[in-house]
């Protein structure tokens, strides 16, 4: 079963790149949807850890040839940008934000799921809170803490936290009542009935919630690099530099969709290792 889910899964992704190629070799248009050999050439220039160049010298001729060139590729290249370290960078602000939003949020969570009283009180606060978009802290946080890197990690921190809080909530809710009632039947009170009882039960759909946790770290962090930062994923894919080279700089699609494809890659990584230990952990489950 497991080798033919693997079958399906390649045959899936040789399909969709052999449909890409068969439609951006028809329509022709490099500046729109660039092609297969296009991509992997950028994915070359990318790989590689670029230098600035002497000033008033061109690249060598050779290089031209290897490397796939245009204003975003350069730009980046000049400024020592690589696929690799962006994607180190920005894959270690989502560890961060995991580990240090998903255990506020499960905190949360359980907080407001088990207390009648603290749900009274704070749920139409939480409601409020979610709905202020991540990034939207980003200005206020920098009035605070300046141009740092509390700036771009806080909203990650945010947008997993609140994320965490939803499964949580409802996992401790729906627990069981006959589980509760039998663990207090037989002595148990406080933190033992929480830690033994409560959160075994609710685990499944707490762990549950880390994918989506998962997904929103990436799209937060890669926001919040698009709007302020100097490396990472999001930096890579504007091109690099401050706001004024952005704009005067043309975009590459083959920059982007090679940076899309390097997200969507370590998107599915985290969240098949994500999968993998839901499985361990509640492999009682089953």
């Amino acid at each position: 079963m497991k080798q033919r889910s693997l079958l399906l899964w390649i045959s899936s992704l040789v399909a969709l790149l052999v449909a890409y190629t068969v439609v951006a070799g028809a329509l022709r248009r490099p500046d729109i949807l660039p092609t297969t050999p296009e991509i992997l050439q950028t994915f070359g220039s990318l790989l590689v850890r670029g230098n600035p160049p002497p000033a008033g010298e061109m690249h060598h001729e050779h290089h031209q040839h290897q490397m796939r060139s245009s204003d975003q590729v350069d730009t980046l290249v000049q400024q020592g940008v690589t696929l690799q370290d962006a994607l180190l960078v920005s894959t270690a602000r989502v560890l961060f934000g995991l580990l240090v939003g998903l255990p506020l949020g499960i905190l949360i969570g359980v907080l407001l799921g088990w207390s009648r009283r603290a749900d009274d009180y704070l749920h139409s606060v939480y409601v409020l809170i979610r709905s202020v978009p991540p990034l939207a802290f980003i200005t206020y946080i920098m009035l605070w803490l300046g141009h740092s890197e509390a700036h771009r990690l806080i909203p990650i921190v945010y947008a997993v936290a609140v994320t965490a809080v939803i499964p949580t909530y409802h996992a401790v809710r729906d627990v069981a009542g006959r589980y509760l009632v039998a663990a207090r039947s037989l002595g148990a009170r406080g933190r033992l009935l929480v830690t033994k009882v409560l959160l075994p039960a609710a685990s499944p759909a707490v762990l549950g919630g880390l994918r989506y946790a998962v997904a929103i770290a990436w799209m937060t962090a890669v926001g919040a690099e698009m709007l302020m930062a100097e490396n990472g994923m999001g930096n890579l894919l504007v091109g690099g530099g401050m706001w004024s080279s952005r704009m005067q700089t043309r975009s590459d699609p083959a920059v982007i969709i090679a940076g899309v494809i390097t997200l969507a890659a370590a998107g599915w990584a985290m969240d098949a290792l994500a999968r993998m230990l839901t499985a361990h952990l509640t492999r009682w489950v089953r």
